[in-house]
């Protein structure tokens, strides 16, 4: 989402300078100045697309350290959220558009947690390129999520329990839920139970 919202404000950006030229110089040859001003702003807007649509908070620095690394400067400063869970079952949801891998993961205690997000490609199995396959690690019976305690985001999940298939993979959410208010990542649901979420979902075409 985050690229084709780049693309969007690069192109737009690009075609409003056009826009704003042939206004001004109407019925007029262009001034020999004006000729490279295009260009410059498609590049000036990539430019601050890529500060735009990469702030921090919104997605890790793309230059990391080690997660070790920074996980222990997190821990240090307060930063770092340690949340443990015990599941008991899981089902998944199809992707709407590239939100990334989505659970609803009913836990020990009756109450069902929320997961969604393109950080859950981590553990999901890959079975079609043989140098990178590797068999599902989540979710998982025992697991405990990393999260930046300001900024939300997921850095790690780490599971010490028995992996868990979900029991199936529902349709994935429409405008109208999402206008209605789906819930969010790492939202933990107290109102309804996990099998009638699940039949609400599984009714999706």
């Amino acid at each position: 989402m985050r690229v084709l919202l780049a693309a969007i404000f690069v192109f737009g950006s690009m075609l409003g300078t056009v826009g704003v030229l042939e206004t001004h110089f109407r019925d007029q040859q262009w001034p020999w100045w004006t000729k490279p001003l295009p260009a410059f702003a498609m590049l000036a807007s990539l430019l601050l697309a890529s500060v735009i649509f990469n702030r921090p908070g919104l997605r890790p620095s793309l230059r990391r350290k080690p997660l070790a690394e920074r996980l222990a400067e997190l821990e240090l400063k307060g930063l770092l959220l340690r949340q443990p869970f015990q599941a008991t079952r899981a089902f998944a949801v199809q992707e709407f558009e590239d939100e990334g891998s989505t659970y609803y993961i009913e836990l020990a205690d009756g109450r069902v947690l929320f997961l969604s997000g393109q950080y859950l490609y981590d553990y999901e199995p890959i079975t079609d390129d043989p140098e990178v396959n590797q068999e599902r690690s989540f979710p998982c019976t025992e697991f405990e999520i990393l999260r930046h305690k300001d900024a939300g985001y997921v850095l790690d999940i780490r599971c010490t329990g028995k992996v868990l298939e979900p029991e199936i993979t529902a349709g994935p959410f429409t405008r109208e839920d999402f206008r209605r208010g789906a819930p969010e990542d790492g939202e933990i649901i107290t109102g309804k139970t996990y099998e009638s979420i699940k039949r609400e979902r599984a009714a999706v075409a």
